[in-house]
């Protein structure tokens, strides 16, 4: 059992070595010599789009703690400058300080909370090695208590007694331990497993700190069912699709079958099979959990054996965080788009008049004014009286979402 009140004293002590020997003096001295500040410029210039949207202080914040674990990381900088006269000038101290940091090295680690035994002290687990370990940090505390957090991403070192946090931490609000293993992959297909991950994480923290873009995305939710995109790729034997006409909706178009299995094809599960005639290839796509595994079953229960856990589950905020910092735009279902009605250019027009008149109605709707159908109908061409009937609709269904806010904030 631990006595959190003697943890408090150590942890207090090492922070206050911290900021006089490495914030005050060893940062400084070290990235001058290794000629880190432009190894940094380096690994920032391909983020420029993506830093410009970080809150002021923090690119400052990120360089530091680059710094920080250049210094200190496995095999880091800081053995060789233990004998360096600069530091041999400090007291004994703070050389002592810095040894026993030497001796233990400081890593990146995103990390969830397993217990809160005492106040700023947290029980976490590492995501990717499953490591648990004992965590000081009045920063984690205070970022609680703005809002749930679903994942942490730190730089942690060792005080003696527990772990310690160093620079920003940085926690998400939606991303989940599968989102970040499909994030390496995309920055190293070599990743594999967990290890490889980590091993990459450590050679190449920037990257993975610009997802602090995408920190404040929630979890997208329908009701009980978490909205993601959910993978699966199988290789078969010629597939005999008559055989499952029983349970699935058949369709065929362009050497591809679509395989709608019943209301889990529909909102908000999208579950969907589709097989490649040509290369005998079963692809399996889902936006819920509840959607997949129901498919998985579905096809299992024609003798398919398919395993049932996904190849790849990531939150849709992911896909975008990709796109704004990797500059991919990730087609994860290639197919869909063979099935897809294309409207025609009469109804693509008409739609577009909809969309232009339902724009221009919505700022007087919301500020509570009648808009002037009338008036928006000449200018975008749409008839008046489907200009009134989709008006009123829009504003029955904006009152109607209005008094449900009401209601909760009066609660």
């Amino acid at each position: 059992m631990y006595n959190y009140d003697s943890l408090r004293a150590v942890c207090n002590e090492s922070n206050a070595l911290s900021r006089t020997v490495i914030d005050e003096f060893l940062m400084y001295y070290v990235a001058q010599r290794e000629s880190l500040p432009k190894e940094l410029d380096l690994h920032f210039a391909p983020f420029r789009m993506v830093t410009k949207t970080f809150q002021p202080g923090w690119i400052e914040m990120i360089k530091a703690q680059y710094i920080a674990h250049r210094i200190f990381k496995k095999d880091g900088l800081i053995k060789r400058y233990l004998n360096h006269a600069a530091v041999k000038a400090l007291t004994p101290t703070e050389q002592d300080y810095l040894k026993r940091q030497s001796e233990f090295p400081w890593r990146y680690s995103y990390s969830i909370i397993v217990a809160n035994p005492a106040p700023d002290f947290y029980e976490m687990e590492d995501a990717f090695s499953w490591e648990p370990y004992l965590l000081y940090s009045p920063s984690i505390s205070k970022t609680l208590s703005e809002g749930p957090v679903s994942l942490w991403f730190n730089l942690i070192g060792f005080n003696g007694a527990c772990w310690q946090t160093f620079g920003p931490v940085i926690s998400f609000r939606g991303f989940e331990p599968d989102d970040i293993f499909f994030f390496g992959t995309e920055i190293n297909p070599e990743i594999a497993t967990e290890e490889d991950l980590i091993a990459d994480m450590e050679k190449n923290p920037i990257t993975y700190t610009m997802l602090i873009s995408g920190s404040q995305y929630p979890s997208i939710m329908n009701g009980e069912d978490q909205i993601l995109q959910l993978v699966s790729e199988h290789q078969l034997e010629p597939l005999d699709t008559n055989g499952l006409r029983t349970d699935f909706t058949i369709e065929y178009s362009k050497g591809i079958y679509r395989l709608k299995f019943g209301a889990w094809a529909e909102p908000p599960h999208y579950a969907v099979a589709y097989y490649i005639e040509e290369d005998h290839r079963l692809l399996l796509t889902s936006l819920t959990d509840r959607g997949f595994q129901a498919l998985v079953a579905g096809l299992n229960k024609h003798g398919l054996g398919l395993w049932t856990e996904p190849d790849i589950r990531v939150n849709l905020s992911m896909l975008t965080s990709i796109k704004t910092i990797l500059g991919k735009e990730l087609q994860l279902n290639p197919y869909e788009k063979y099935f897809t009605v294309k409207p025609n250019p009469s109804e693509q027009d008409s739609l577009n008049k909809l969309n232009r008149l339902l724009s221009l109605a919505l700022p007087f709707i919301n500020s509570g004014q009648e808009p002037d159908v009338q008036a928006l109908a000449k200018e975008t061409g749409v008839d008046e009286e489907t200009a009134r009937e989709l008006l009123s609709n829009s504003i029955k269904r904006i009152k109607s979402l209005q008094k449900k806010v009401d209601k909760k904030r009066k609660k």
